[in-house]
């Protein structure tokens, strides 16, 4: 069984925690990989695709980011993709001064807006040799358009709401990231495959909230990591959802198009969550070989 080590790392004073997975019988320094989930995913929920990693002789980092999970800072529940990334680029400088790490040796993986934060880190930062991403929505803009536009038009009506009571002293207000929307209740997803994925893999976690700041939305709606697609010099996987409408499929095909060589594209047939759902396991298995092979390189 792979060795598996509590890990804390302190960036701009907050304390990030996570673990590091390392096979048992491979003497480092080891190249590594860095975890990243979906939108709310805990890094409890990445043990499984750890121990995958490992499986092919890399160590390999989860964490929970900042606001979240086991991880300190305020307000609790906001996601700001920038910041993670900021964060991220931090994660490396840490790694990279242990011993049993092979610094020159570094890989991202993340699935979903993880995967728009991988792609998005190894656009600036050298220190990055290989990225995966999976499903990755790849424009802000265009996630407007995965609620109605009523739905839309509440939501963004408590952006301006929120930061006024935030400037008084208030707190952060949040909304639910999956179920049933009802009146004057908003969701960030409502999807059936969705809520089926999150139940199954994600809600009994001890560290889940199913909750996002509100503000979470405006730091969502304005990352564009498509406009960073040129700046991806690293050999890079993309595996994508054939009929994805959470992460448009169209823009990141495009995106890819526009990404150097060397680079390899997957599509599974299916919605977001479905491929998820029915190829999980598969997708850890071919993308971590490729990660371990790309590294050895």
């Amino acid at each position: 069984m792979p060795v598996v080590e509590d890990i804390e790392f302190t960036v701009d004073g907050i304390t990030l925690r996570g673990w590091l997975t390392r096979p048992d019988d491979t003497e480092g320094p080891l190249p590594v990989v860095i975890l990243q989930s979906g939108l709310g995913g805990p890094a409890e929920s990445m043990k499984f695709q750890a121990q995958g990693f490992a499986e092919q002789g890399l160590a390999c980092l989860t964490y929970d980011h900042r606001c979240t999970g086991y991880s300190g800072g305020e307000p609790r529940q906001q996601f700001d993709p920038w910041q993670q990334c900021r964060d991220l680029r931090h994660i490396i400088t840490h790694l990279t001064l242990r011993d049993d790490i092979d610094g020159d040796r570094v890989g991202l993986w993340g699935v979903s807006i993880g995967g728009a934060n991988s792609m998005f880190v190894a656009a600036t930062d050298t220190r990055v040799k290989a990225v995966t991403a999976v499903i990755p929505p790849v424009s802000g803009w265009s996630a407007r358009t995965l609620q109605p536009a009523d739905t839309l038009a509440e939501l963004e009506a408590l952006i301006p709401v929120d930061r006024q009571a935030q400037a008084k002293g208030e707190p952060a207000r949040t909304i639910r990231l999956h179920g049933e929307p009802a009146p004057g209740d908003p969701v960030m997803f409502s999807d059936e495959e969705g809520l089926e994925f999150v139940e199954n893999m994600i809600h009994n976690l001890p560290s889940f909230k199913n909750a996002i700041t509100v503000s979470t939305l405006d730091h969502l709606f304005e990352m564009e990591v498509r406009a960073y697609a040129e700046r991806i010099a690293q050999p890079t996987l993309m595996i994508l959802a054939s009929e994805d409408t959470v992460a448009p499929v169209e823009e990141a095909r495009e995106m890819f198009a526009r990404i150097p060589e060397p680079k390899e594209l997957i599509e599974y047939p299916g919605q977001h969550y479905e491929i998820l759902s029915h190829h999980f396991g598969e997708i850890v298995a071919r993308s971590a070989k490729w990660m371990a092979e790309t590294l050895a390189r």
